[in-house]
């Protein structure tokens, strides 16, 4: 059963676990990582040695809409990033198991993302996202709002 009270056309053995997630997740972190240094590479942007390895708020900026970009749009349209790709799994609505479409994604997003714009809180995320592996249906706080779940898709 799902928060409408209505069963879902989600069945248990459907739902992805939690390792095969966080490994799609590494994916893409790696993908968007790649993607930020070019960005830092195009820009000419001086990471100051001394200081240790600190963006500037400019790139932080560029970074978090490349990653909203990337999160929302591929699972809006697609149902899956990359790294979702890679591991074999889709995000889908709870409800109707259809893609997500624009306006979940981006709740779906925006749980988690907003943290890519503050320095220092990303216990936040891990939390956001680590409540997946205590959810009965391996749901992260995103996809409790969202009203989705990662499912396999092979």
């Amino acid at each position: 059963m799902i928060e409408s009270g209505l069963p879902s056309p989600i069945t248990d053995g459907q739902i992805a676990e939690f390792w095969r997630r966080g490994l799609g997740f590494l994916v893409d972190w790696t993908i968007l990582v790649l993607i930020a240094l070019i960005v830092i590479g195009v820009l000419d942007v001086d990471l100051g040695a001394d200081e240790g390895l600190r963006l500037p708020a400019s790139v932080r900026v560029i970074q978090g809409l490349v990653a909203a970009a990337y999160y929302v749009g591929f699972t809006a349209f697609r149902g899956q990033t990359p790294g979702k790709m890679v591991m074999g799994t889709r995000v889908v609505m709870e409800q109707t198991a259809h893609f997500p479409g624009p306006a979940p994604s981006v709740l779906r997003w925006v749980l988690p993302g907003v943290f890519v714009f503050l320095p220092g809180v990303t216990v936040f995320g891990a939390v956001i996202y680590g409540w997946a592996a205590f959810d009965d249906r391996r749901r992260g706080l995103h996809d409790k709002a969202a009203k989705t779940v990662v499912v396999h898709s092979r």
